[in-house]
């Protein structure tokens, strides 16, 4: 069998690399270019490949798999969907109806289908060392899950500032971390798709309250 000289070199530098860079841009003729390198690239990919490590290899133990399996599931587009439409069962809560379920469709439907598409990114699935929990597809940058998650999380701490509920937007941050943890405990994610993700998250909810901007609570009219 035929071995392309180049093609294995260019495995070889992927595998050193981690695949934790952004990939790098097809000129005209189809022919990738060589990506260009900086110091501080350089030293994102090897943050991004400890931080990876560290949370895939270092962190893991059999009791956190399940808890970081849950954590995962909760930041499923369709899981908070459900989880928004029941807040319109309670008077209180249907306020936030509307630019909870914007932040997620636009964080979820727009800006990360067309963050995919602009940066074809390998997951570190893909790496021989890597235990993957979970099938995947599409590419890696940004994370999905943490982008809905984070959206959800600061247009709570939106909406909820001020009230006797502003307990809620803080805890809410903290488990939108927590879903991006969980992102790259289980193997599917970079650490650095998850900062995208958040990033992706807040502009999403700024579109949102944009849009629905908060409204408190009427008072009610005393007799």
């Amino acid at each position: 069998m035929h071995l392309n000289p180049g093609a294995a070199a260019k495995s070889v530098w992927q595998q050193e690399r981690g695949r934790s860079s952004f990939p790098s841009s097809p000129c005209r003729s189809g022919v990738v270019q060589s990506p260009v390198y900086s110091p501080s690239v350089e030293w994102i990919q090897r943050w991004d490949k400890a931080g990876f490590r560290f949370l895939h290899q270092a962190l893991h133990r059999d009791w956190l798999d399940p808890v970081f399996w849950a954590l995962s599931y909760s930041g499923l587009g369709q899981v908070q969907a459900v989880g928004i439409l029941l807040l319109a069962l309670w008077p209180n809560t249907r306020r936030c109806v509307l630019p909870l379920l914007a932040s997620l469709a636009v964080s979820g439907l727009a800006l990360v289908p067309l963050a995919k598409t602009l940066v074809p990114r390998d997951r570190p699935s893909l790496l021989p060392w890597v235990h993957t929990q979970e099938p995947f597809q599409f590419h890696s940058f940004p994370s999905g899950h943490t982008t809905t998650s984070f959206a959800i999380a600061f247009v709570l701490l939106a909406v909820t500032r001020g009230t006797s509920k502003a307990w809620v937007g803080p805890w809410a941050l903290v488990w939108a971390t927590l879903v991006g943890v969980s992102r790259c405990y289980r193997g599917v994610h970079w650490p650095t798709d998850v900062v995208g993700g958040a990033l992706l998250g807040l502009a999403g909810a700024c579109v949102a309250l944009l849009v629905f901007p908060r409204r408190d609570p009427q008072p009610s009219a005393q007799a």
